[in-house]
């Protein structure tokens, strides 16, 4: 007779996802610059095949809630690991631009699917009596991607070719699917009308979601090119605005589980917007490279909770299967990080990377008087 997992494995469990799905992130992210000159892609060619990973994540989010409220969100996200592990060596072994935008496609496919599954057996967790995880869960992510980004910087330092790594990692993710099966929280619903329309609550909390995340997108790609254009600052100073955006953002959300309990959802998701504009206005107005850095690390500690909570909402909806609502709102809100460095270049390129950002600034502002009114109607559902 079969033992089953304890709730506090089947925890590890769904955070050892989050730390994998950002490893396989962060194993390609670093050999990007490798890949970019082994394909002789351009500046423009390489954009517009990243933009394959963004499209197939988009575009696979619906579907991927509808599979894992039809098989079970314990069974979908080792199945969508699988498939990202075996995409790597082929983006790895990129030789032009079809070959790279394809491979790119099909891992952003897996990587949408992964995403509304894992986060939908985060909230199986927290209803099984955990507690709150989701945001701890998110930190789990950012943490994977950052030793993801440590093993292909001493790979790339050491020679090893990116076709070489990519498939020596791809193994241990797959040996590592087989354990995710095994421990997960089974979570399996019998709604399987993934593909309606979402209206009242979960549309309000995609529309949060949007902002969160094109303010997160716009951040981490323009952060340092602000820097740099408008402070005149060094590439390596430049980088460091990056640097502390995301690294506030992953202790952040170490500690935002707490804080949820401590100040509820619609507190912490306006509070966390009212620093997030705080800092983003404080790198905004004074012109001085160590402060615009300090003001993005604060940028980053306001939205670290605000994309978690917005996910525990979207999966805590009655009537409504969790991978279905996460993913509704996860599509919106992707679509926001897909969209919104694209608006930022577009009127960067008509007027000042300054104005731009201060559009995400206004946007930051309607959060915090909007995220509150939001979270408590959704809650109220």
């Amino acid at each position: 007779m079969s033992r089953q997992p304890t709730l506090r494995l089947q925890t590890l469990a769904v955070a050892s996802a989050f730390a994998l799905n950002g490893l396989s992130f962060g194993i390609w992210a670093a050999r990007i610059p490798a890949i970019k000159m082994q394909t002789g892609l351009d500046d423009a060619g390489l954009g517009f095949a990243l933009l394959g990973a963004s499209i197939g994540a988009v575009l696979t989010m619906t579907f991927g809630g509808w599979l894992g409220s039809r098989f079970g969100t314990h069974v979908m996200t080792p199945l969508a690991l699988a498939g990202c592990s075996m995409m790597l060596p082929f983006m790895g072994g990129a030789w032009n631009y079809a070959s790279l935008t394809v491979s790119l496609l099909f891992f952003g496919m897996c990587q949408g699917t992964m995403d509304v599954c894992m986060n939908a057996n985060g909230v199986a967790v927290e209803h099984a009596g955990s507690g709150p995880v989701m945001s701890r869960l998110h930190g789990s992510w950012s943490i994977g991607a950052f030793i993801g980004a440590l093993i292909s910087s001493w790979a790339a330092a050491a020679g090893i070719g990116t076709f070489l790594e990519f498939s020596v990692e791809a193994v241990f993710l797959l040996v590592a699917c087989v354990g995710l099966r095994l421990l997960m929280l089974p979570d399996k619903h019998a709604e399987t009308s993934g593909f309606r329309r979402p209206s009242g609550p979960l549309v309000l909390l995609g529309a949060l979601a949007l902002v969160g995340l094109m303010a997160e997108g716009s951040a981490s790609d323009w952060s340092g090119v602000y820097l740099q254009h408008s402070m005149s600052a060094s590439e390596g100073t430049a980088g460091l605005a990056v640097t502390a955006f995301t690294g506030c953002m992953a202790m952040a959300r170490l500690a935002g589980d707490k804080l949820s309990v401590m100040l509820g959802a619609a507190r912490l998701v306006s509070g966390g917007a009212v620093l997030a504009a705080l800092g983003l206005g404080l790198a905004l107005s004074v012109q001085v490279p160590a402060v615009a850095i300090v003001g993005f690390g604060l940028m980053g500690m306001g939205l670290a909770a605000v994309v978690p909570t917005l996910f525990r909402a979207a999966g805590s909806q009655p009537g409504v299967a969790a991978s279905v609502g996460i993913a509704a709102v996860s599509t919106m809100g992707y679509a926001g990080g897909l969209m919104g460095p694209a608006v930022i270049g577009s009127v960067a390129q008509a007027a000042s990377l300054r104005v731009s950002l201060a559009i995400v600034l206004v946007l930051l502002v309607v959060l915090t008087f909007s995220g509150r009114r939001a979270l408590r109607t959704s809650a109220a559902s």
